[in-house]
């Protein structure tokens, strides 16, 4: 849609016929907001903010259709497949989607969602059977992808982002919780878990990495730099203790820096006569899918190399120092290296990583009041409620230890901008704030 439509124009495509003309209800602004929702592409949906409002300017109007959003239907239950094609990095992938409904599902109430990635070489059908009494019990969807072109996990973007845009279709046609989406798959999927988690950590109430783990080498796959991302998040990994020595290495450097981080709800369930393989009874799942993403949370921590990865809630890192680099190559000389055990070379990579990957903590300490401090950082922002700014027509910042205040001014393009990318109902920003 060009920027430079008229009104006309844009009422035609975002209104119903009948509507055209006359001034727009919430019901209509509801319909053009879902519109603009459901166009294929980022770039689209920023681009057709203009004509929402073009429809209304009124922010009271907005915040309550996006608190209201979603007119979903009733679904059957039980295990549901579609072939859709999806919008993954401006191509359009064929994908093969698995969603397990649960018996009672009720489409007016937000239900929680698993999603879950299968095996190499599987597919997501039937993997709703290892949920299924669990789901049925709590009312809990169940999401399983087929992934399309890789066999097993490529930690590429491209098959990251294949699985945002799975929950994005589940999302549109479920009623989904979007504070209850937790994330967790079996080997090949419990890879992609704790990959998704870790560079998108703000989308999950929970982890569920099965036989899979956090990956570190050197180079843009290696995401144990980014632990300090998930410190926050309720995590059950479950892992056979003969598997992959290497897998296992890893996997217990990263729940000793977790409790080094004071990760309250990390835990490691290790099966001493099993290899690739685990037992999922050994969990109390019904308890642990209660559990819920924070709506506003005091404070946030967010890591980051990658510029396409640095959001996390209301916090966002727009600029970072040369310094930060995906492809970072630590050094180190042989001689030092070499007296090295696997464990210390490890640590070693990770300690030296941390030189190379932005970080940014931002806490709430009032109404409208915060502090920050970082490092690799040159630019960030915050994308803030009503409930955070209080009554207050500004916000107070102390950074690297000096005051700084900014005036700000509510609007509904903020609101618009981020609903039409997250169309989260509990997280309503209306002030973005640059720093």
């Amino acid at each position: 849609m060009s920027a430079a439509l008229s009104v006309v124009t844009v009422l035609g495509v975002l209104l119903a016929p009948q509507n055209q003309g006359t001034a727009p209800t919430n019901k209509d602004l509801e319909v053009a907001l879902a519109r603009v929702i459901d166009l294929p592409s980022a770039a689209e949906r920023k681009e057709a903010v203009s004509g929402l409002l073009d429809l209304s300017q009124d922010l009271e109007r907005w915040l309550d259709v996006c608190r209201e959003f979603g007119d979903f239907e009733q679904l059957p239950a039980g295990p549901m497949d579609e072939t859709r094609k999806l919008h993954v990095l401006g191509e359009e992938e064929e994908t093969d989607l698995h969603l397990y409904v649960p018996k009672d599902y009720d489409p007016s109430k937000p239900a929680p969602l698993l999603l879950w990635g299968h095996g190499a070489g599987g597919t997501g059908e039937n993997q709703h059977t290892l949920w299924r009494d669990v789901a049925d019990q709590i009312g809990m969807l169940v999401l399983a992808p087929t992934e399309p072109i890789a066999t097993g996990y490529s930690k590429e973007p491209r098959e990251r982002e294949s699985t945002l845009q799975a929950l994005r279709w589940a999302r549109r046609i479920a009623n989904v919780d979007e504070n209850a989406v937790f994330i967790g798959g079996w080997s090949r999927g419990g890879h992609l878990a704790w990959d998704m988690a870790l560079r998108h950590p703000d989308h999950f109430a929970g982890v569920i990495p099965c036989i899979g783990g956090p990956r570190m080498e050197i180079g843009p796959f290696n995401n144990m730099r980014y632990l300090e991302n998930v410190a926050q998040l309720p995590i059950r990994d479950l892992q056979g203790s003969k598997d992959d020595p290497r897998l296992l290495m890893n996997l217990r450097l990263a729940f000793k820096s977790l409790k080094k981080l004071r990760a309250k709800d990390a835990k490691f369930v290790e099966f001493a006569d099993r290899g690739h393989d685990a037992d999922l009874s050994a969990v109390d799942w019904a308890a642990f899918f209660k559990k819920r993403r924070p709506v506003q949370p005091k404070k946030v921590v967010r890591l980051a190399a990658d510029p396409a990865e640095t959001r996390a809630a209301w916090l966002e890192i727009t600029g970072m120092r040369q310094k930060v680099q995906v492809n970072a190559q630590p050094r180190v000389s042989v001689r030092n290296w070499e007296r090295l055990t696997e464990m210390q070379k490890r640590e070693h990579v990770l300690k030296a990583l941390a030189k190379n990957t932005a970080r940014l903590e931002v806490t709430q300490k009032g109404p409208g009041r915060f502090v920050a401090k970082g490092s690799g950082i040159t630019k960030f922002s915050m994308l803030l409620t009503r409930k955070q700014l209080g009554k207050k027509d500004k916000v107070d910042m102390r950074l690297a230890n000096k005051p700084i205040k900014k005036a700000v001014r509510q609007s509904p393009k903020v609101l618009l901008d981020d609903f039409v990318e997250r169309f989260d109902r509990t997280r309503l920003p209306v002030v973005r704030v640059d720093f």
